[in-house]
């Protein structure tokens, strides 16, 4: 017997696949019947008004060229097999950034899953949704599809998908600075981490450097600093190569004794460790948000120390992730007053800025330069630097920061030349206007 199914999308009954399959080979009722029933019985069949035997069923697939198991497919296992298919291609859509293609699809896939009940791929169609809106900033939208989305996910008991909706609900109130509710997301994120056991210690990371941040953004730096010591103690761990050999010797013994499925995900699980140790860019963000949290409560060497740990981490890939660790250490030198320092680390970030041809870099590793040379009062050298900036900023048309630089530079005339410092502040004071700042 063939093993063949049918290709067609369509959510057909058992009746409505064989005169679907019958009609493409051209078949009578007659032909389709042979010697084994009657053409009547295969029209009642055809109309879902016969019940029939796995025997008959063996016989029509064989003269349909398709397997007993496909005839016998419900139509509740049809649209779940082909709402999973189109689930995934409309992820592949979003990973393309071909988000209105993705959000059609997507709309299909939920009235399918409306029609049958699919609780599974209702959630994960509202978590794609919410996506979707992520990208295209519509956050309203965003947090209503991951609330929708949280329904299903907790019916179903799906903790890894609760623990993302909360997540990302939070990131979308920090964004809109409403740290409270950011708070109690976050919140929630956490019980979920403590009931269940996450292998990838990112993720407890990134959610405590979060909370660490709101915290520090409502005032309240005991919180703050509770979270960023969670971190410390995640990154004094020093038994993760242990934690490794361990699980491949359970894995191992699993494999030996025939357990391969227990086998399998001891593996994977070992796997996932060294993955997240390998995720630099994760460690990165969370080291640069601990690096915002001290230098609010003011603690420059705690600064000094999460910047260079980014550096030293992302130093190999010249990303914007090691930029910000640079531009970290430069103004933390700064404030300690510690100008060689700072030179020397604004000089690599320089030249990182220039090899890699970024613009707006170049000009804030400059700027730093021209802050430097006023607090050390060589008003020269500042205006220098400034000077720089401008012709940078004015050619990337951010006149926001130009018209900042513009009145910076008027303040560093106004014991050289009463003239200059007119003309820039003038400069200045006419672009914020067109700005509409005043």
């Amino acid at each position: 017997m063939s093993s063949k199914g049918g290709n067609s999308m369509e959510i057909l009954s058992l009746g409505e696949k064989i005169k679907k399959l019958r009609k493409e080979k051209n078949m009578t009722l007659k032909e389709l019947a042979g010697d084994r029933i009657t053409a009547a019985q295969i029209s009642h069949i055809e109309r879902d008004k016969s019940h029939t035997s796995y025997e008959l069923l063996e016989y029509l697939g064989d003269k349909l060229d398709v397997s007993v198991e496909y005839l016998l497919e419900t139509k509740e296992m049809q649209s779940k097999k082909i709402t999973d298919n189109l689930i995934l291609q409309s992820e592949i859509y979003i990973k393309e950034n071909e988000l209105n293609k993705a959000e059609d699809q997507i709309k299909e896939v939920l009235d399918i899953c409306k029609r049958y009940d699919l609780m599974e791929n209702y959630g994960r169609c509202n978590f794609l949704m919410a996506n979707i809106n992520l990208k295209k900033s519509n956050y309203n939208d965003a947090i209503e599809n991951f609330e929708k989305a949280l329904y299903f996910f907790i019916k179903n008991s799906d903790s890894e998908n609760i623990l993302k909706c909360y997540l990302n609900i939070g990131k979308i109130y920090m964004q809109e600075d409403f740290y409270k509710g950011a708070i109690s997301h976050f919140n929630f994120a956490e019980e979920i981490l403590s009931e269940n056991k996450f292998e990838d210690v990112n993720i407890h990371k990134e959610l405590y450097s979060k909370m660490a941040y709101c915290y520090i953004k409502l005032d309240n730096p005991n919180m703050s600093l509770k979270y960023i010591e969670k971190i410390n103690e995640i990154d004094n761990r020093n038994d993760r190569k242990e934690d490794v050999d361990i699980l491949v010797l359970k894995a191992n013994n699993m494999l030996e004794i025939g357990k391969y499925e227990e086998s399998r995900d001891y593996f994977k699980k070992a796997l996932k460790i060294l993955e997240s140790e390998d995720n630099k860019t994760g460690l990165a963000n969370v080291y640069l948000t601990i690096c915002d949290v001290y230098r609010k409560i003011g603690e420059t060497d705690r600064v000094l120390e999460y910047s260079q740990k980014v550096y030293d981490i992302k130093k190999n890939d010249e990303d914007e992730y090691m930029m910000s660790g640079l531009f970290k250490i430069i103004e933390a030198y700064i404030d300690k007053e510690d100008y060689d320092l700072a030179r020397k680390y604004c000089k690599i970030a320089l030249a990182s800025s220039i090899k890699n041809k970024n613009k707006f870099n170049e000009y804030k590793a400059l700027r730093f330069y021209a802050n430097m040379y006023k607090n050390q009062n060589e008003v020269t050298l500042a205006i220098e630097y400034l000077i720089k900036c401008i012709k940078i900023v004015s050619d990337l048309g951010n006149n926001r920061i130009l018209a900042n630089l513009y009145i910076d530079l008027g303040q560093l005339y106004s014991n050289i030349s009463k003239e200059k410092e007119l003309e820039y502040y003038q400069k200045g004071v006419f672009m914020y206007k067109n700005l509409e700042i005043m």
